[in-house]
């Protein structure tokens, strides 16, 4: 069973979820609007993942909405060119 949590969920059980993360060793997930956007993990399996890779780790949290924003941007680009009746644009 996955946990899964939305933010507000999260805020009234945060005590709850972290005895979880302390005595059951889970992770826990939290969505925004139905979209995965943290996870909450037990600190001591935090330490371990950033001594194996802790560079690669955080560059995949850095770059892990990129693909997201950049298919975002295209969206509305494509928006405003149907909009647009000045010119004729092949879409």
């Amino acid at each position: 069973m996955r946990n899964v949590f939305t933010i507000t969920e999260a805020k009234a059980r945060l005590s709850e979820l972290i005895s979880r993360l302390i005595y059951r060793k889970e992770r826990i997930v939290l969505t925004k609007k139905g979209k995965e956007v943290a996870i909450i993990m037990p600190f001591e399996e935090y330490q371990e993942l950033d001594k194996k890779g802790g560079g690669l780790i955080k560059a995949r949290g850095i770059l892990a909405g990129l693909d997201r924003e950049i298919d975002e941007m295209s969206e509305a680009i494509y928006e405003e060119r149907e909009k647009e009746k000045g010119r004729e644009v092949a879409l």
